[in-house]
């Protein structure tokens, strides 16, 4: 397991990225965008941050800007995301740790092949599963 945090951002995700880049002597990978026809993003969100990452030293953040017309809240933009090789091993984690929170997103096989699930756990914190298929 790896944990990554994954912040949120309000259609700047990209510019974000790059002031953390240059800051932290890293290297951005912006891996999608809205244009994907998976998402359904109006015609002027097209080109926001669906997926990306800046690394670091042997570090990584993981970033997005939120879904067209989703409002950020203080507390909502940043996730605690971790990855994990396998479907059982991601749903027992998924299930254990949103027991008692409020589940986002159900730990579902998505659209790039693995399995995704994002909650809020009993304490506050959000936290985004991905399990490797």
């Amino acid at each position: 397991m790896k944990l990554v945090p994954y912040l949120h951002f309000q259609g700047n995700c990209e510019e974000a990225l790059n002031f953390y880049k240059d800051i932290l002597n890293g290297k951005v990978e912006i891996v999608s965008r809205y244009d994907n026809p998976n998402m359904n993003a109006p015609e002027d969100y097209k080109n926001k941050v669906l997926h990306g990452v800046i690394y670091f030293g042997d570090n990584s953040i993981m970033a997005s800007d939120s879904f067209p017309g989703q409002q950020l809240k203080y507390g909502d933009s940043v996730s605690l995301s971790i990855s994990i090789d396998g479907e059982a091993e991601a749903t027992r984690v998924f299930n254990a740790l949103s027991k008692g929170g409020n589940v986002l997103m159900p730990l579902e096989k998505q659209f790039w092949g693995d399995f995704f699930g994002h909650f809020v756990d009993r304490f506050g914190t959000r936290w985004m599963i991905n399990g490797t298929a």
